[in-house]
């Protein structure tokens, strides 16, 4: 219930003004966001590659109101993806298709993309399309056909194992050869759509990482569970898939110490790392995962 209401909360204008208006609440929301400029995101950037990690940068904001801001996100990825070509990091970006307005105009949206496909493409950098609430979930599928379509086979998507579409969706794209990142999903849906119960959840994503291992292209599990981080593990071994084959996938900020292990036992780790101002919604988000956390939000907020 905490965590349902709190990424309702998310979706509160009312709630963003108070924190992004906070100083102390800015403060804590930069444990999970790497800053609110491209120079911050890719400082921190650096400093996990050096660490051992590959990352992808991910430009916090999603379902703008105006060609205007879709335009204004695009030249930032733009931006984001010449730093990362400039200074070497791997190993790309990752982009919520609202933030390219595909709620304002899909042709424009996809033109976006396609931009920034090809622009990645030119780096030899990975481009990842995050995926949102359900009602996007068909819209980003068909973007990636489009875009492996145009050619841009270096673009592939999340799919969230608690959707009951989902293995059906992992077939659909390992037949492409798109490279998926399998995460649980952290969006409040409802039973018909998407599984409520955590075994269920689990049980899915075993599904789906056996599905991605066995026939999929280089999968990228996005975990913080320490049991499904076994179970892939273990799942890799049993189908002689060595650890170049696949990879984690973790958030900025979250469970360091599991990815230090990870990376001092030689597994591919790739950070999901945000940064930019519109940070708000991605927090919430990271707060409803662990709801304890909003004792010290909710301190912030009232100084």
């Amino acid at each position: 219930m905490v965590s349902t209401l709190l990424v309702r909360a998310s979706e509160s204008r009312r709630l963003e003004q108070l924190a992004t208006g906070n100083v102390a609440a800015r403060g804590l929301a930069r444990r999970f966001v790497a800053g609110e400029s491209i120079d911050e995101g890719i400082a921190a950037a650096s400093g996990l590659v050096d660490a051992g990690r590959t990352v992808s940068l991910d430009l916090v904001g999603e379902h703008v109101t105006s060609e205007v801001e879709s335009d204004r996100a695009a030249d930032e990825y733009e931006a984001t993806i010449t730093a990362m070509a400039e200074r070497s990091l791997p190993s790309g970006v990752s982009i919520k298709p609202s933030q390219l307005g595909t709620g304002l105009d899909a042709d424009r949206a996809r033109a976006r993309l396609s931009r920034l496909a090809e622009a990645a493409g030119q780096a030899g950098l990975h481009v990842t399309l995050d995926m949102e609430d359900s009602d996007t979930t068909e819209v980003t599928i068909k973007l990636v056909e489009e875009l492996h379509g145009e050619g841009h086979t270096h673009v592939g998507c999340a799919v969230q194992s608690y959707l009951h579409r989902t293995p059906d969706d992992v077939e659909r794209l390992n037949e492409l050869g798109a490279s998926l990142r399998l995460c649980k999903g952290a969006y409040a849906e409802s039973e018909r759509i998407a599984h409520r119960d955590k075994a269920a959840i689990d049980e899915a994503y075993r599904r789906c990482t056996t599905a991605l291992l066995e026939r999929g292209t280089y999968p990228r599990f996005a975990t913080h569970d320490h049991r499904l981080i076994g179970f892939v593990r273990r799942e890799a071994r049993r189908l002689s898939q060595p650890t170049h084959a696949y990879e984690f996938q973790m958030l900025y900020g979250v469970r360091t110490d599991v990815q230090d292990r990870l990376v001092d036992i030689g597994e591919q780790l790739c950070v999901y790392l945000p940064f930019g101002e519109a940070w708000y919604a991605y927090f919430m988000r990271r707060l409803a995962e662990r709801p304890a956390n909003i004792l010290f939000f909710l301190r912030a907020l009232t100084g």
